[in-house]
């Protein structure tokens, strides 16, 4: 009797002082860390996007935000600190509120993580989280020197009467991809976009460190002639090579290319940003490889997985369960899928899936960059020499 007095004493004092689970969680987008990339590379400035944060409240009582603390920190230690005021909050909020309304959360669901960032019962709010409510914030920005390991959002309220303050952290990683990658074609290429934030890549979780690759002749384009054609463009049917040692995972191979999905001779860029972004949602709502096209995906280990897609239909070479070396030819570029001329998309991300992963950097082993004034990253715009 006394051995079981003792044993539920230890029981009763454990639960007793064990930390009860939050009302109010702070939930992240990707979920695992926030990644750099060079801003400046001999001045060590780096660029980091917070794409998402949820402030959800699970609780009965209603949390009023007051403020929210988004921080970076290095050993413990806060290096710098944004604050976001209530007129900040109430922004992202009715922000969120449109987007959920519009059903664009869901459309575009690689961008949330699925339902992990917003699940299905959640609906978004404001200033006011009431139960199963929550304040989306998104793509928080910034540029610095040095080292930071940790991001952190600290949100600041009243909940029971009580000011109360919740927080979550993320690792940040200053690091390139572990395994070693070529560059996924040779001789001289164009990377029209790539992790700068002034291109669209950055902005999108799957492809934030994504390049799409074109080629440009002496007249200074990317094309002859007017460019109404496939063949016109100086990249088209150029070999498309394996970056790295590998397995494929998934391919495809039997998706058209769409000529109209190019801007047509004398097409003003207002009138075909406007039309593109029509047929884009539309290729968007059909799924996967009428974005991707033909496609394919290699696991390369160490939670690594490279994409090429845009690639003309018949040309891919590999079926899923091949094997793969760095350097060998995987398909033939093309337009394929959500391509608005022929162009080579290309990431690293973490996740056996196109669009529901998170990308890597990429730090190729055999490139020169043109204009460089010391081996660095690509940057969006470089003209790329792959040995």
């Amino acid at each position: 009797m006394k051995y079981f007095t003792l044993a539920f004493f230890a029981l009763w004092l454990s639960s007793a002082f064990a930390e009860k689970p939050q009302s109010v969680e702070i939930r992240f987008c990707p979920a695992s860390a926030v990644r750099t990339y060079p801003l400046e590379s001999r001045r060590d400035l780096q660029s980091l996007l917070l794409q998402n944060a949820a402030v959800i409240n699970h609780g009965s009582a209603p949390f009023k935000i007051d403020g929210i603390d988004v921080e970076l920190l290095q050993s413990n230690q806060v290096v710098e600190s944004r604050r976001l005021d209530r007129e900040a909050v109430q922004r992202f909020a009715d922000r969120g509120a449109k987007l959920q309304a519009a059903d664009v959360i869901k459309q575009v669901a690689f961008q949330f993580c699925g339902t992990d960032l917003i699940g299905p019962n959640i609906k978004l709010g404001g200033l006011i989280l009431d139960r199963d409510r929550a304040l989306l914030i998104t793509q928080q920005v910034f540029a610095f020197t040095g080292a930071r390991d940790t991001l952190r959002v600290r949100v600041h309220g009243n909940l029971d009467d009580h000011a109360t303050e919740f927080a979550g952290s993320l690792p940040i990683k200053s690091e390139f991809a572990k395994n070693k990658y070529i560059f996924p074609l040779r001789g001289v290429w164009y990377a029209g976009w790539g992790a700068s934030f002034h291109t669209g890549h950055r902005w999108a979780i799957p492809e934030e460190f994504a390049l799409d690759i074109a080629k440009i002749g002496e007249n200074g384009l990317s094309h002859k002639g007017d460019g109404a054609q496939f063949d016109d463009y100086y990249a088209y049917g150029a070999d498309v090579l394996a970056a790295a040692d590998g397995r494929v995972i998934s391919a495809a191979d039997d998706q058209q290319e769409d000529p109209s999905a190019m801007q047509r001779p004398n097409e003003t860029q207002d009138a075909y940003f406007a039309r593109l972004q029509k047929e884009q949602a539309e290729r968007m709502a059909k799924g996967l490889t009428a974005i991707t096209g033909n496609y394919v995906m290699i696991d390369h280990g160490k939670n690594e997985y490279s994409l090429y897609a845009h690639l003309q239909p018949g040309s891919v070479r590999v079926h899923v369960g091949d094997q793969v070396k760095a350097g060998d030819v995987i398909a033939t570029l093309g337009s394929s899928g959500n391509s608005t001329e022929p162009h080579l998309h290309f990431h690293v991300c973490d996740k056996p899936d196109p669009l529901m992963c998170a990308g890597i950097p990429v730090d190729f082993s055999n490139v020169t960059t043109q204009w460089a004034d010391l081996p660095r990253p690509i940057q969006s715009g470089d003209v790329v020499i792959a040995k």
